[in-house]
């Protein structure tokens, strides 16, 4: 560091001196007549939160951002939970971490004037009177409110506060503020009874930092069904109203007191939320009262961040989705759209959204499973053999929908297929066939849109489809508008610095802030020829291509199942099956009390994971034996049942362990099909002998496979008579808590055909073990399995084991039995 008439301190130590000496103004080395001004952009994300300085007038990057990252907990499949005490705790280290690498990088006066906020929405926070959490947050990804979306759109039907959700005819995402809401007062009460706020991440950290509990008006208009321009109005005294808050749909649902819970207060983004309190600003190691401004969604904050702020712009967000937001002069929807939201990004502007399902997931589904050479093939080299092929690859065109359809059609059973295909076609026609179609759903959510009303002429693209010119040249050739890149691609980041310079007066309005902040890098311009191409082929193709195959993917789905929804058809439903608690999830400490609770819970029988730390070389692998097996006999003894005990047998040489096991009290003998050793003759032969001498004890044999076991290597088995139930395992053995491998669905229809073809001779059950859960039990019903193990659901459910077995029981999830 120089020495001219400056301190000589270390970066660090001097910055934190003269942080405190001089309140506002960070001098670090003078070499311009007057002081910088910065602004302080925070992006809370799923797994981190980043803090990055911009200058205020132009928007450039001051030092370089600083990443911190925190845990999720998932306690149960589709759940997400965070601590919002971690939230403001990594919060402050970003900051310092950007504040510090400012003082080692730069040699300038700078004047920090605001800081803003953007953060993952809904990720919902219950406090107390005293706005101390009572529980962990519900992430935004949490899905645990899925039955109460359809709950609000059965009691709630023609509220028009719905409208914005496709016209009032759904989806409602279980995202959303009001579904997570009455999940808490349905299955939480008492939680419900103390909360005194219910707020989002957004409010709780500039609670933080300010000590002023205030919504987003743009948090509440997109995923509260507020009215974001009715909800900042204020009365005389300056005091918000309950004008545009949907006093009614609390009311119907039975919880109007929500209305009370939720912030009184709410500001649109720009606006000034308070001062850094005295506490806050040692935290962050910023001055005293520094202006705190509203931030608000992350993806809606990055809109501003790309100058995505006039009617006609349409800002595409890609990923391993699309998330198309149009920005509109009406705020009308229609079906397939979410939206138009009014006062929504910002005061005056109405936006409307839509979406695809799987477009980049589609590119990395192919590159790995069709096309992948090692690791010597990249998406460029795919790239570059698709640029040889004419627009329409010569007949061969895709249908994108592979994981259902949004925008204009929401259809979660719509399926993706290839139509066309010749002995000519390559590899290079199949992923410019995949790129394309990805473009054409693309127009056909900006024509869905249109036709409600939401007229874009210009596409603002960010994400990981800027990384392929040919993918960008396509975007705007196939929706015939120009597409723009922006310059700096962190918009959520810039879009907050954008807002902190609004509010602090730096530039009058956002119109004037986009332009001075932010720029344009390409402007892509679609080809006259390659677009009256797509124009025809959109017309006379792929348009018509979705209704085409309908049909066909609704009647697989009902054949093969449909994914976890509840489509299959009446015979499923009236399917009984059992539901086996495994023992592996519960508190062994205590086998005694949680036998006697699975009794209580009318379970039947009860799985026993035998796991001898060998067989999956882990020494976590290590569990029940016989004197357990024995006491867990005792204990459903003592209970009066004569529930099965199915002993899973995931050990080596398991021949040794039938005449014990028999003599603990096990039922069953279900051993490991991977165990047996040798050739496919030699495990057969070790496998018969082990299944008579199971049989001669008195107990029924069962066999399991692993879940990258083919079904077909078991046939000659079962084939003997000598096994009466097979045991698929949907998860890794050895540990709790995974999620559902959906390939398990696919092993229980194989099976279930092979054994109906000569269901005379082919007498087995089929048993399906691991990841099942409320979701997951509609799909291995459907599937075929009789008997459904459930461990770390039922055992670590919130309200016990009891309301696991009944949710996992309902009608909907194939009338299973306990």
């Amino acid at each position: 560091m120089n020495n001219n008439n400056h301190l000589t301190m270390r970066p660090i130590a001097l910055l934190s001196f003269l942080l405190w000496c001089t309140n506002i103004i960070i001098l670090v080395e003078s070499s311009s007549p007057g002081p910088r001004k910065l602004v302080m952009g925070v992006d809370g994300g799923t797994e981190s939160i980043r803090a990055c300085l911009f200058d205020a007038h132009n928007g450039a990057i001051v030092g370089t951002s600083c990443a911190t990252p925190y845990p999720t907990n998932h306690p149960h499949p589709g759940w997400a939970e965070q601590s919002p005490a971690d939230w403001y705790e990594r919060l402050g280290a970003s900051v310092r971490g950007a504040l510090e690498s400012l003082a080692t990088g730069e040699t300038e006066e700078y004047e920090i004037c605001a800081i803003c906020l953007d953060t993952t929405c809904c990720s919902v926070v219950v406090l107390d009177q005293d706005h101390q959490p009572l529980r962990p947050a519900l992430l935004w990804m949490d899905a645990r409110s899925a039955p109460q979306t359809k709950e609000i759109l059965q009691k709630c039907k023609g509220n028009p506060a719905l409208n914005i959700n496709c016209g009032g005819q759904g989806p409602l995402s279980a995202e959303w503020m009001t579904p997570k809401c009455l999940w808490v007062h349905q299955k939480e009460p008492e939680i419900w009874k103390q909360a005194h706020t219910i707020c989002e991440y957004q409010d709780f950290l500039n609670y933080k930092l300010t000590g002023k509990m205030v919504a987003s008006s743009c948090n509440a208009a997109t995923r509260w069904h507020w009215n974001g321009e009715e909800c900042i109005r204020t009365d005389d005294n300056g005091n918000n109203s309950k004008k545009g808050r949907p006093m009614a749909l609390y009311k119907t649902l039975g919880i109007p007191e929500l209305a009370d819970k939720l912030p009184q207060t709410c500001l649109p983004m720009g606006a000034v939320v308070g001062g850094l309190t005295e506490e806050a600003a040692k935290h962050l190691n910023l001055p005293k009262d520094l202006p705190v401004i509203q931030g608000g969604a992350d993806a809606f904050v990055g809109m501003i961040g790309l100058g995505c702020i006039h009617p006609g712009q349409l800002c595409l967000i890609t990923g391993s989705s699309h998330l198309h937001c149009v920005v509109t002069s009406k705020p009308s929807t229609a079906p397939g759209i979410w939206g138009a939201y009014p006062g929504a990004p910002m005061p005056g502007m109405n936006f409307a959204e839509g979406g695809q399902s799987s477009t980049g997931s589609i590119v990395r589904w192919a590159k790995s499973k069709l096309f992948q050479q090692g690791d010597s093939l990249s998406y460029k080299d795919l790239d570059d053999e698709a640029a040889k092929i004419p627009p329409g690859c010569d007949g061969l065109v895709a249908l994108e929908t592979f994981q259902g359809s949004r925008t204009p059609v929401t259809d979660p059973l719509a399926r993706g297929s290839l139509v066309g295909l010749t002995l000519s076609h390559s590899r290079a026609h199949l992923w410019r066939a995949l790129m394309e179609a990805v473009c054409f759903g693309t127009r056909a959510c900006v024509e869905g849109l249109a036709n409600a009303g939401h007229v874009a002429d210009e596409i603002i693209i960010a994400g990981g489809a800027t990384r392929s010119p040919l993918w960008l040249q396509m975007h705007a050739d196939i929706t015939g508008l120009p597409v723009v890149v922006c310059e700096n691609g962190d918009a959520p980041l810039l879009g907050c610095a954008i807002l902190a310079s609004i509010g602090v007066g730096i530039h009058e309005d956002v119109d004037t802030a986009v332009k001075a902040m932010v720029r344009q890098s390409r402007r892509v311009v679609p080809n006259e020829n390659d677009k009256q191409t797509y124009k025809s082929l959109y017309n006379q193709v792929y348009s018509k291509l979705g209704d085409a195959t309908r049909p066909i993917a609704h009647a697989i789905a009902d054949l093969r199942g449909g994914g976890i929804d509840d489509h299959g058809d009446d015979k499923a439903k009236k399917r009984r099956v059992v539901i086996s608690p495994s023992l592996l999830a519960a508190d062994w400490s205590n086998i005694r009390g949680e036998v006697e609770k699975c009794i209580k819970a009318k379970a039947s029988r009860l799985h026993v994971d035998v796991f001898d730390g060998v067989f999956l070389d882990s020494p976590h692998a290590l569990t029940f034996g016989p004197q357990m097996v024995q006491a867990i006999r005792r204990s459903c003894d003592n209970c009066d049942s004569q529930a099965v005990l199915d002993l899973h047998m995931c050990v080596e040489r398991p021949l040794r362990y039938v005449q014990p096991m028999a003599d603990a009290g096990g039922d069953r003998f279900i051993f490991q099909w991977e165990a047996m050793g040798g050739s496919d003759t030699g495990a057969l032969q070790e496998a018969i002998r082990l299944a008579k001498a199971v049989i001669s004890s008195g107990m029924q044999c069962g066999v399991s496979i692993n879940p990258g076991t083919d079904v077909e290597s078991i046939h000659p088995l079962l084939e003997t008579g000598l096994v009466d139930l097979v045991d698929i395992l949907a998860v890794e053995p050895g540990f709790g808590g995974q999620k559902f491998q959906p390939r398990a669905l696919q092993k229980l229809r194989d099976l279930k055909e092979w054994r109906d073809q000569e269901r005379d001779r082919r007498k087995f059950e089929l048993l399906v073990d691991g990841g099942i859960n409320e979701h997951t039990a509609s799909s291995a019903v459907k599937a075929g399995a009789g008997i459904l193990v459930a461990g770390t659901y039922l055992f670590k459910h919130p309200e016990g084991l009891r309301a696991g077995v009944e949710e996992i029981t309902a009608p909907s999830h194939g009338g299973a039995q306990s």
